[in-house]
């Protein structure tokens, strides 16, 4: 680790520029928030192109929407008398019980939540063969929102950790310990949100 030093790293991205991108718009369309902080990060450090990393992000994210919705569709076509088809339902319905009534907001924050509910709700909205307008339009504006953060936040990540150190070693140490204290917080308004949505799911039902 002596010898590595933060350019080397920089540089090892910044030549493997195509199979990074190619990691992003993958790893958006699997997981997400870690993939683009790490593309915020290398931007920042000038590995990536900040604006290609972007639209990486958007097309990965796009995929996401699409992909979702046709599967929901299908399973809607095919399998909607299957016991899993319940247990979508019911896992959307527990953290968005207003979803049928008001599903441009469930969408658009659906994306925002810790919960790995982003995916179970583009599948549902499918399923549920909500309108195409109001589907894109969620989508897109929570896609756009939700990118930009991301990234921002691997910028901040980046930065903060770069003006502190320039050894490689308490560089990757501080990244790390942002990487820690981001998922402290997640879990943290991730039950926060529980225990409203909860509350509410109770009241919807009676």
């Amino acid at each position: 680790m002596e010898h590595i030093s933060i350019s080397v790293i920089r540089h090892f991205v910044e030549v493997h520029a195509v199979i990074a991108y190619l990691i992003i718009f993958l790893g958006v369309i699997i997981e997400g928030e870690i993939v683009v902080i790490f593309a915020g990060i290398f931007s920042f450090l000038g590995s990536l192109n900040f604006f290609l990393a972007f639209i990486f992000v958007l097309l990965g994210g796009a995929t996401k929407s699409l992909l979702g919705y046709v599967i929901g569709f299908y399973l809607n076509k095919h399998h909607s008398h299957r016991p899993f088809m319940g247990k979508i339902e019911r896992r959307v319905s527990y953290f968005l019980p207003r979803f049928k009534e008001r599903p441009f907001w469930s969408i658009f924050i659906s994306r925002f939540f810790i919960l790995g509910i982003g995916w179970f709700t583009v599948v549902f909205s499918g399923y549920k063969n909500i309108s195409l307008k109001i589907y894109m339009k969620a989508e897109a504006l929570s896609l756009i929102l939700w990118s930009i953060c991301f990234i921002g936040l691997g910028h901040a990540f980046g930065y903060t950790a770069l003006s502190i150190s320039r050894d490689v070693r308490k560089f990757l140490g501080l990244i790390l310990i942002y990487f820690i204290l981001f998922f402290i917080v997640e879990r943290l308004i991730a039950f926060i949100v529980e225990l409203f949505t909860i509350k509410e799911f109770h009241e919807y039902e009676e």
